[in-house]
């Protein structure tokens, strides 16, 4: 990989420039099992190559796939900033930071033989109940290289699992969830240890038919919903949303925005981040940063851009999309963490709605945060009996749920866009709309 940026950064400096060289080269293998068998079987590979440059007082990109040496890449990088004209200044040269992503293992997950066996094992004799399980394993060597500098340098990856259960009775009960981590082995051990048995059950109950009345005393949205409507807030907790009027929460830092005890922190070093990266896409170093502490809204994410614009410094939060576009804000891996533990089960004496699936937005809006959602749910009786509720739909706000949560399950669900990870666990909570 360094032959390519060498070349590119040379052949910028031969025109005058100061450049920069983003270099990816990315593996996917991914799988298919039911009936105790791999269905299917894939494995790709590419690579993508965006560069930057910065000549009189102008900044411009541009990106190559399948990526390597190409002069032409410089000079379109140029023309690019002569069309977009005055820029910032280019940045100051980086000290590198760590190479590896830690803490925790190294990520480098494989789709081996072993893995295959163990995935098609688990869909093996299903009996009333069909059980199809999509492994992927993903793994990125990452380059940075500014000219009249050293390298940055990682590697990392992620290992993905989503069970799709269908079990059928007098009506066919459906849930899909996806699982994620390091490694094929950590996130195997769970589905083999508790997450098949539960879900196995769960789409045994939406396969029953549905009580003849909706009627309950508490909520309890399980996190594979939750963090599915949280992510459409995640806009307004980033600064170029902040900057282009785009976010509700724009001059609000030092205000209470939810509820006591929530914190908000984006951190891709966390020992649990599916996809530890030690560095941004523009080679700042990755961190923990807060953003809500004790429902307090302290800051925003971003971008070695945006915060030029802000007049503050960046929280390693540029990434580039899948095929090396221009960074953009995004998290590393943000984890809502409400503050206290309720559990899962019914209070005494009460009636537990558990909304254990979101099947689709009817509307929703992530400058408002209004939302209307359709979604399957499990009505649970003081004695812990459980039934179908049926189809229902879920309305409201997410910054008004933000501040109406009274504690939580105590299980993280993640949700995933391309590098960015979100995760949540169930939160109990009031003042939403339900209904059939």
């Amino acid at each position: 990989m360094s032959e390519a940026s060498d070349f590119l950064n040379a052949t910028a400096a031969e025109r005058g420039a100061d450049c920069e060289v983003w270099e990816n080269a990315h593996e996917t293998d991914e799988l298919v099992c039911r009936d105790g068998a791999v269905e299917r079987r894939v494995a790709t590979a590419a690579t993508a190559t965006a560069l930057t440059v910065w000549k009189d007082g102008t900044e411009g990109y541009a990106v190559h796939i399948p990526g390597g040496a190409d002069a032409s890449l410089v000079d379109t990088a140029l023309a690019v900033g002569r069309a977009l004209g005055s820029a910032p200044p280019a940045p100051a040269h980086r000290t590198p930071p760590p190479a590896e992503p830690g803490p925790g293992p190294l990520a480098d997950p494989r789709l081996d033989e072993t893995v295959a066996q163990r995935l098609a094992k688990l869909t093996a004799d299903p009996g009333d109940v069909d059980v199809e399980l999509r492994a992927r394993a993903d793994r990125s060597r990452v380059l940075l290289h500014r000219a009249g500098g050293e390298p940055l340098r990682h590697t990392t990856g992620t290992f993905q699992l989503q069970a799709r259960i269908t079990a059928k009775g007098r009506r066919v009960g459906f849930i899909a969830h996806q699982m994620f981590g390091r490694s094929a082995d950590a996130v195997l051990a769970d589905a083999e240890g508790t997450e098949l048995a539960e879900l196995t059950a769960l789409a045994r109950v939406l396969a029953r038919d549905p009580v003849p009345h909706l009627s309950h005393d508490d909520v309890l949205l399980d996190g594979r919903v939750m963090v599915k409507l949280f992510m459409l807030a995640v806009p307004a907790f980033q600064l170029d949303s902040v900057l282009e009027g785009r976010s509700p929460l724009a001059g609000r830092t030092g205000e209470r925005i939810g509820s006591a005890g929530l914190s908000l922190v984006d951190d891709p070093l966390a020992a649990d981040s599916p996809l530890p990266t030690p560095w941004d896409d523009e080679g700042t170093a990755c961190r923990a940063t807060t953003l809500l502490e004790d429902g307090v809204l302290r800051g925003f994410l971003s971008s070695r851009r945006t915060a030029a614009e802000a007049g503050t410094v960046s929280t390693g939060s540029g990434r580039r999309g899948a095929s090396g576009e221009m960074p953009t804000v995004q998290p590393g891996f943000l984890a809502l963490r409400p503050g206290t533990p309720l559990g899962d089960a019914p209070r005494d004496g009460r009636t537990l709605l558990k909304v254990v699936q979101a099947n689709g937005a009817h509307t929703s809006n992530v400058i408002t945060g209004d939302f209307s959602i359709g979604a399957n749910a499990v009505l649970v009786t003081p004695d812990g009996a459980q039934h179908n509720a049926g189809n229902i739909t879920l309305a409201g706000n997410v910054f008004e749920l933000l501040t109406r949560i009274d504690g939580h399950d105590g299980r993280p669900r993640v949700n995933r866009g391309h590098t960015s990870f979100v995760t949540s666990p169930g939160v109990w909570t009031s003042g939403l709309a339900i209904g059939r």
